[in-house]
This record gives structure tokens, sequence and C-alpha cells, in this order.
């Protein structure tokens, strides 16, 4: 008998053991799939990064050429000083891979002749244009700038004969603006082997004269290789391979160039994105070994095995030792018995004062036990958490509150909660997840942050989590990141704009005899610029002081605001306002109907600004040469009154109509331009109206937006201030003011 007793505490400590090891296993596999997990996020946050830089500098050589052929067609005359001129900057502006920048004019076989007496007349003097064979259509470079250190190539050449330069010239032509060519083996390394041979891409733009008149092509060249090398070779880590792929003639896929040509492991991490970038189909491949990324992996799972194993041993020593020595056992189980009972009864003591702080506290407070179980939640928990039942257990907490990840799609892995790592003695910091449910129907982003109980004064473990409410801490740095981002963007292009034609009106002026025309139409493009700035800056102060101002709510007679808006968008546009691009310098007259309309209750200057905005977008989202057709009319229901402003214009892709209403936002920005506050500004207003606002499509074509006001804004009448007064500058000041330009 007694000698069966003596194998129980074995036994018992083998058990122990057992489990221990078998918890420190899925301890150590949940660390390894996190890791995994972390890499994987790593991975996109490269392709992003390689994503980004190859968009951003493709758009910055494109604004290079587009600053060039603006500059050489102010020229009455391009001659080749006027050329170098223009180009003599270029080198500077760090063009990785740009081979050449080459002045390229069109011609038909039999314009020949009278093409190459015209340009020697201009100062060509050596110029001889030799057609290639085989086509009517001819592209001759005249002027050119080396810039890779080789030796100018003569002009005359046909361009044509080339088949990516030839279809990307005629892509510029169709196009009327720039585009790049399809990828082809740069001509020089045929000779080598398939491997060594390098990728060539050629952008082009065409130089408009004055008048809106084609004078030809600025052509670059580029080599791929230094051009992938010099836009993302320092953005991705040095252990990522990225290989871009461009079209070809002839359909499919050539690559272009890859940087950091590692051999990724079997394991390796992959992505493949496919890029639209300049009416171009790109491919970007991307692979790692998910050890290498930075951030990725670590020896946690390691520390982890290695902890819990010893753990482990060391527990099942301590069973074996107290079941083999059961007196001493006894002993230790008593005091133990007593400090818990004098705990417990220092517990009770406090317990009241510390529900009391709980209570009062602003902070959302939620204690779990060892177990998993909830065991206090203070009010403004479960505020935030939407919902006055608590959640039985930890593994119940995602589901019941509906916690997602940050992403706001994907459900938050229980076995990854705050209070969960923290069960595990693991303290965590900022963990943020999004609480979505019936009380948070939008859902609101959380931070949370758990640390273990103290257990220094004999209290029962488990773990204790504090929420704090950042949804709109986040929505106001993601405003300012885009306000950022849209400030330096939109006003650098007409900055650049206002110094190159600033340069050509100082040349003009200070030549012998002065080139006035020269001088009136740079000096023309300066004013276009300093007013797109002027338009870009006072969106901004709208958009910025739209949420604060205050509201002057009176009654309105809404026609006459509509027409006195209609007045001045379908005015002809001042001098500063057009384009030399248009031959006929002035966009079709818009044409309006206005509806019966009623009277209304809103401040006068917001509710301008709105229609403006509107009335705006109805006239400028219209294709090129046809004349807008704008329809206003309004009805009165139980709600409120309900205004639409119907276009035929182009119309908003179904994708983009639930996100125009978003700060920043522009659907057609490569076509039409604009800061995309318009709408932003429009919902603000309508908003703190009290109302809403929406977008669908026109029977027929084109958009229509529905602006519902109700019969009475929040908040009853408001003070008489002038706050609003600085923000009729956007919508009609502005306008008056270049009408007085001359």
């Amino acid at each position: 008998m007694h000698s069966g007793r003596r194998y129980v505490p074995l036994g018992l400590a083998a058990v122990v053991l057992l489990l221990g090891l078998l918890a420190t296993a899925g301890v150590s596999v949940a660390l390894a799939q996190k890791e995994r997990r972390s890499a994987a996020q790593a991975m996109d946050r490269q392709v992003d990064l390689a994503q980004a830089a190859v968009g951003g500098e493709v758009q910055r050589y494109l604004d290079t050429i587009d600053t060039i052929a603006a500059a050489l067609g102010s020229h009455d005359a391009l001659t080749p000083a006027a050329f170098d001129r223009a180009t003599v900057r270029v080198p500077g502006e760090n063009l990785a891979g740009a081979t050449a920048v080459v002045f390229v004019v069109p011609a038909a076989t039999a314009e020949v002749p009278a093409v190459q007496d015209a340009w020697r007349a201009t100062g060509a003097t050596g110029l001889t244009l030799r057609p290639g064979p085989g086509t009517d259509r001819h592209y001759f470079a005249v002027y050119g700038r080396q810039l890779d250190g080789r030796a100018p190539a003569a002009g005359g050449a046909d361009l044509a004969a080339v088949p990516e330069v030839a279809d990307v010239l005629g892509q510029a032509r169709s196009l009327g603006g720039s585009a790049v060519s399809t990828a082809a083996v740069d001509a020089r390394d045929t000779a080598l082997p398939p491997a060594q041979r390098r990728r060539t891409l050629n952008l082009a733009t065409p130089v408009l004269a004055v008048d809106g008149r084609l004078r030809g092509f600025v052509l670059l060249g580029l080599r791929g290789p230094d051009f992938f090398g010099g836009a993302i070779g320092s953005v991705l880590h040095p252990r990522v391979t990225a290989t871009l792929s461009a079209a070809q003639e002839g359909g499919g896929l050539l690559p272009i160039a890859t940087v950091h040509p590692i051999a990724p492991p079997s394991d390796a991490l992959q992505r493949t994105r496919d890029l639209d970038i300049a009416q171009r189909r790109w491919r970007l491949e991307v692979a790692a070994d998910p050890h290498e990324l930075p951030g990725a992996f670590t020896d946690r799972p390691l520390v982890a095995a290695a902890s819990g194993a010893l753990l482990s041993v060391l527990i099942a020593a301590l069973v074996h030792v107290l079941g083999s020595r059961r007196a001493k056992a006894l002993v230790l189980v008593r005091a133990a018995t007593r400090e818990l009972r004098a705990a417990g009864r220092e517990a009770r003591d406090q317990a009241a004062l510390q529900q009391a702080i709980l209570t009062s506290v602003g902070e959302g407070v939620t204690v779990v036990g060892e177990d998993g179980r909830v065991l206090l939640q203070n009010p403004a928990a479960r505020a935030l958490l939407g919902t006055a039942e608590d959640a039985e257990h930890l593994e119940d907490w995602p589901a019941h509150y509906g916690a997602f990840r940050p992403d706001r799609v994907t459900p938050f892995p229980a076995a990854e909660l705050p209070m969960v790592r923290a069960l595990d003695g693991i303290p965590v910091d900022g963990v943020e997840m999004v609480i979505r449910n019936a009380t948070h129907p939008d859902g609101i982003l959380v931070s949370v942050s758990a640390r273990p109980l103290d257990r220094s004064g004999g209290g029962p473990g488990g773990a204790v989590a504090v929420l704090h409410d950042i949804t709109a801490l986040r929505r106001y740095e993601t405003e300012l990141a885009q306000f950022a981002a849209v400030v330096a963007h939109d006003l650098k292009s007409p900055l650049t704009a206002v110094h190159g034609f600033a340069a050509v009106a100082a040349d003009a002026l200070g030549g012998v005899p002065p080139r006035t025309g020269t001088a009136g139409a740079a000096l023309q493009r300066v004013r276009q610029g300093a007013t797109r700035m002027r338009d870009i800056i006072d969106d901004l102060l709208a958009y910025t002081t739209a949420r604060d101002a205050p509201l002057n709510v009176a009654e309105i007679d809404l026609r006459a605001l509509v027409e006195s808006v209609v007045a001045e968008r379908t005015a002809p546009r001042p001098a500063a306002y057009l384009s030399p691009a248009v031959p006929d310098a002035a966009p079709p007259a818009p044409s309006v109907w206005i509806g019966p309309l009623p009277t209304v209750r809103a401040d006068a200057g917001l509710l301008r600004l709105v229609v403006d905005n509107l009335v705006g977008n109805a006239v400028k989202y219209t294709p090129a040469g046809v004349a807008p057709r704008v329809e206003i009319s309004a009805a009165e229901g139980p709600d409120g009154v309900r205004l639409e402003v119907a276009d035929r214009g182009v119309g908003i892709p179904d994708e983009e109509k639930g996100r125009v209403f978003e700060s920043f936002r522009r659907a057609r920005a490569l076509d039409y331009g604009g800061t995309g506050l318009g709408l932003a500004i429009c919902r603000r207003i309508v908003e703190r109206h009290g109302g809403a606002i929406a977008v669908e499509d026109n029977p027929g074509g084109g958009t229509r937006f529905s602006v519902l006001l109700p019969h009475r804004t929040p908040g009853g009448e408001p003070d008489t201030g002038e706050g609003w007064e600085r923000l009729q500058r956007p919508a009609a000041a502005v306008r008056a003011a270049n009408h007085n330009v001359k």
C-alpha cells in the first residue's frame, strides 16, 4: 500500500510536466503565427512604398517634360538657343536613367523639304531631314540634349522607324498631353546576351504654340534599370527584391529592371501588383525572405518555448517535492490560507472605495480574472463598448462587442486581445481596434492598454485594461496629413509654371529688340498660375473654417440666390482663367434651366457656397467642346426642402459615388484638376444645417446631386455674427476680383 502511494507524486509530477510542455508548445506556435502575419504586413508595406515611389517618379518625369514643352511653346521662333535655355536645368533635376531630351517635329513625306527649310531658317543650319521608308508620317529629331554623357546625336533622324517611339508620339498627339511608350530592348544592346540587354522607355508630350497650334513634341529617353533603381532603390529594404515590368509592343509584359536581385528562399513572401500609370499597364513583383524583413521575426517564440519548458520542469519538480513531503506541504497550505484570508478581509475593506473610483474615472476600465472571465467593467467602459451586458469570457469578447481590426473588416482574434496577452504576463500598450455594434453602427476606434494585475500584495491574478476612444484623434491626424499632402502637391505645379514663365518673360523683355508678344503670353501663364494658387488657398480656407464658423440662419429667397450663382458661373471667363492651348480660347456657353424654387431657412453665405460648388462642378465636369447643361429644381416635403442640381456631364463612376464627399477626394483629378474639397465643404455645411447630401446617376447621362434642407436647423436661432463674411471670397468675391483683371 505504501509502495503504491510512493508513485503517486511521481505520476502527478509527470502529468504536470506534460501539460506544461503542451501549453508551452501552444504559446510558441501562436507567437510564430503572429510573427508570420507581421512579416506579411511588413511585406505589404514594402509593396505600397514601391508602388508609390514608381508612380511618383513617373509623374515627376512627366511634369519635367510638360514644363519644357510649355517653355518651348511660348517662343515665337524656336531657335537652338531657346531650346538650350529651356533644357539647361534638366541635368540638375536628378532624373535617374534619363538618356536624352529631344525636340521632335512631325512631317508628311511631301512636307519634308519645306519643314527642313523652315527649321534651317530658325537656326538649325546643318539640319538634314532623312525620312525613313515605308511610311508617310515621319518624326524628325531637330534639337537634342544628351543627359548620359554621350556625344549628342546629329539632328534629322526619322524616329518613326523606331516602333515604340512612333507609338508614344502618336499617343501623345491623340491625347493632347503626356504619354509613356511601351518597353523595348535598347537598340545598342541587341548584340549582347538576352540577360545583359537593357530595357528602355520613352516619355513624350506635345509642344503647343501660343495660338494652340502643334509645333512638335518633347521626347525623353529612359534606361529602365537606372530609372527603376533610382525610383525605389533607396525606398525598399536591401533584402527585398523587386522587378518592374511594362507593356511591350505586340502585347504582353517586358521586365524593365530588378533591384536588389537576391535569390529568395523556398518560403519567401511574394507579392504581385498591377499598376495603371500614364495610360500604360505596369506590373510590380516583390519577393523577400520573411526572416530578413525589419520587425517581422524575433526570438520570442524560442524564448517562450525555452522559458515554458524550464518553468514546466520546475513546477513538476515542485509538485514532486510537495507530494513527497506531505507534512511540509500541509504547513505551507495552512500558512497560505491564513494569508489569503487576511488579503480577502483587506480587499473587502477597500472594495467600496475602489468601486467609487472606477465609477468616476472617465476612461474605460475592464478587469478579467485568471480564467479569462470578465470580473469588472466601469460605466465608461460599457459606454465605449456599447452594451450594458458584460461578456462571459474573453473568448466571447470580440463577438459580443463587435471588435474588429483597424481595417474595419477583419474580426479581432480573441487570442490577440490585450487582456489575453496581459494574462500571459506581457504588458501591452496602445493596441487599436474598432468597436462596431448597434450602439456604434459606424464604429469607433479604441486604443487598449493592458497590464497583468500586480500580485506583489498577495491579490488575485488577472489583468486590467484601459480603453480610450481615439476616433476623433485619428480623424484629425488623417485630415492633417491629407491637408499637408494636398498643399505640397497642388501648389507645386502652379509654382513651377510661374517660375518657368517668369523666366521666359524676363528673357523676352531683355532681348534686343524686346519680344513683347512672347513676354505677354508668358505673363498670361504666370497670372494663370497665380490664379490657380489663390483658388487652392481659398478652397483650403473654406474647408478648415466650414466646421466652426457661426450660423446666421434667416429666411432666404432660394431662387434669387441660385440665379445670382448661375449668373456668375455662366459669365465669360476672365483672361487669367483661359488656356492658350484652346484654339478659340473660350469654352461653349453653359445652358442652365431653373425651376420653381421656394424660400428656405439657412445661412445665406454657407448655402451660397453649397450652390456655387454644385453648379461649378456641373459646368466643369463636361467633356471638352460640349456645352454644359444644368437643371436646378426643388421640392418641398414634410422633412424640408430638397434642392436638386443635375447635369449632363461626364458622370461619377459607381465605385467613387460613396467617396466623393470625403476630404481631398478627386474622382477625375488627372482630367479636370481641383483640390477635392468642394463636395467635402458641401457635406460639412449641409450637415451643420441638420440636412443631408447625396449623389446618383442622372437618367440620360451625367450626375444628380440632392440636398435636403430641414425646416428648422439644429440649435435654434444663432447669433448674427459675421464669421462667414470671409468665406464669400471663394464663391463670389474671387471671381469679381478676377473680372477686374486687365
